[in-house]
């Protein structure tokens, strides 16, 4: 595939390695840096980043907008939202990334730094925020997932509406029609059969609501 496009990845560590690989081989984008901010980077081991590892504090200043793209490794969704409003102040255009291997319609709907990964399959008619990760999950027509999250390996039923900042983890289901609140964490192998409220945590067995909140433990999932 031709390299059409230049794209710098903010973000260090595996799961960066793993968006960048999808962008390597899989995208007509070449990557050309990795950036964090500098509180960060005298912290960073050289085995933690592929490519040159710059400041993102002043990134425009080395890869103008106007010819580079940037795209948002970062798995708490608190951090990659503030990293996120900070790229569109300077001016870059968030990538987004759809997996050729991956099912999805014609008509689907996505924001900016979104990330679709393979085996991912969605149905017509869904709409997907910015800067969300889907990995791997199964998403029922009619479904709109909020900005800010990020589900993987899960499965939604048709018409769930999943609120920002919410993570679904590995085999969870969501029945149809559900309304997943915003800042839910819904853990592997749960099953949401009726609505969330916001700030929800949910695991096994029989789904268990716990009195921790989202903000008790968010950033420690991924």
């Amino acid at each position: 595939m031709k390299k059409s496009k230049k794209l710098v990845i903010y973000g260090v560590g595996k799961f960066a390695d793993f968006i960048i690989y999808s962008f390597m081989h899989d995208s007509s984008y070449k990557v050309v840096a990795q950036c964090v901010e500098e509180t960060y980077i005298s912290k960073i081991p050289k085995t933690d980043h592929e490519f040159p590892l710059v400041n993102f504090d002043d990134l425009e200043k080395k890869f103008n907008p106007d010819e580079y793209e940037l795209f948002i490794t970062v798995g708490d969704d608190r951090v990659r939202e503030r990293i996120y409003r900070s790229a569109l102040k300077k001016g870059y255009t968030l990538a987004t990334y759809i997996a050729s291997s991956a099912i999805y319609p014609k008509n689907l709907k996505t924001g900016d730094n979104v990330y679709i990964g393979e085996k991912t399959g969605i149905q017509p008619f869904v709409e997907i925020g910015n800067n969300t990760f889907i990995i791997a999950a199964n998403i029922g027509h009619h479904s709109k997932i909020g900005k800010n999250s990020l589900l993987s390996v899960c499965l939604l039923g048709a018409e769930v509406q999943v609120g920002k900042n919410t993570f679904i983890g590995l085999n969870a289901t969501i029945k149809p029609k559900i309304k997943i609140g915003s800042f839910n964490i819904i853990g592997m192998n749960s099953k949401i059969t009726s609505n969330t409220p916001d700030h929800a945590v949910f695991s096994e067995p029989a789904t268990k609501i716990h009195k921790l909140s989202y903000k008790d433990i968010n950033g420690k999932y991924l």
